[in-house]
């Protein structure tokens, strides 16, 4: 996956604005702060130096993941077509940038962003950008009673920045602000998937259709053996972040967990791969979530059709065949 030509380009130009010594020592800064801040302590951004460092450093990666749990979603909703969007945390505008490539049926974007170095960086990237209208407001998502209703209700990499106590007042906020779908995504980490099964225990409570990943509402069966449910986009850096990084490579993996909610249900998928699958000669063996725990399939050359379709299968896809076979290994990734 790539960037949008134009946002690439935009962030090219604002890398541009700052001395690269000082925005290489500002990015590995704050990619330090972050690692090591703990839940409702994120680091703050207050700097035009610091928020072009972040945008330039981790936008690519944010944008790849939003993208792709667009593409699930649409694959459980392809009648899909929201009008309005609310991005929660905006920071830089990724998600913004992701949905509006997936979706040209966006006429009005609200982005909710407190750092006010982040959303001014947001504006720019957009100013000159084929863009829906996008409001920026700089407020605190918490000090807010009411958020506007949206058909798609956004909250990228920031529901674990929450303070855990105040998550189930926000997440009911967000979901009856939601008119469609809500998308939380969070790093593919072993806590990122616990704060993503948090949200999703919550809004099982309040009757929401899980549509992706979970082709269930049943406990995560990858949590009872220690392991952990994750997904990975690859995305192309572009020539500014390899030398930000000092990165010989010119692409990353972005590792994420996520969920998808929505006010109206879609056809389950039967399972969901959650590993790569492992490709032998004439066997391909399957990992698979499904609502009767986690199981493993080997669909061989012989099956045909099956066989075809496990060969063009990816870690993420769904599965619709009943697979046979309980798995009692977890082998994390």
């Amino acid at each position: 996956m790539q960037l949008p030509p134009s946002l690439q380009r935009a962030l090219e130009r604002l890398v541009a604005t700052q001395p690269s010594a000082a925005l290489e020592q500002a990015a590995t800064t704050l990619s330090t702060r972050y690692r090591e801040a703990s839940a409702g302590n994120a680091p703050a951004i207050n700097s035009p130096l610091e928020a072009v460092a972040y945008a330039a450093w981790r936008m690519p990666a944010t944008y790849a993941a939003l993208r792709a749990v667009f593409q699930r979603l649409v694959e459980a909703q392809p009648d899909f077509a929201p009008t309005r969007m609310l991005d929660i945390g905006a920071g830089s505008g990724a998600a913004i940038w992701a949905a509006a490539t997936q979706w040209p049926s966006l006429r009005r974007i609200v982005a909710l962003e407190q750092q006010p170095a982040m959303a001014r960086i947001g504006e720019q990237l957009a100013a000159s950008a084929d863009l829906p209208p996008i409001t920026w407001q700089r407020a605190d998502v918490l000090a807010l009673d009411r958020l506007p209703e949206s058909d798609l209700v956004v909250m990228g990499y920031v529901y674990s920045e929450i303070e855990p106590a105040a998550r189930a007042i926000l997440l009911s906020r967000l979901w009856k602000a939601t008119a469609g779908a809500l998308v939380i995504v969070e790093p593919g980490t072993p806590a990122g998937h616990a704060t993503i099964l948090g949200a999703r225990a919550e809004l099982i409570k309040r009757d929401a259709s899980i549509l992706a990943p979970c082709p269930h509402t049943a406990d995560c069966p990858l949590a009872a053996i220690g392991d952990w449910c994750h997904f990975a986009q690859r995305v192309a850096r572009p020539a500014f972040q390899r030398r930000l990084k000092g990165a010989a490579a010119p692409f990353e993996d972005e590792k994420f967990a996520y969920l998808i909610a929505a006010r109206r249900g879609a056809p389950p998928v039967n399972g969901r791969i959650v590993r790569h699958p492992i490709t032998h000669s004439g066997r391909i063996e399957l990992r698979i979530c499904t609502a009767q725990g986690l199981q493993h399939i080997t669909v061989t050359r012989s099956q045909g059709e099956a066989w075809r379709r496990a060969r063009d299968s990816a870690w993420g896809d769904g599965w619709e065949n009943d697979p046979p076979k309980d798995i009692g290994d977890s082998g994390a990734e």
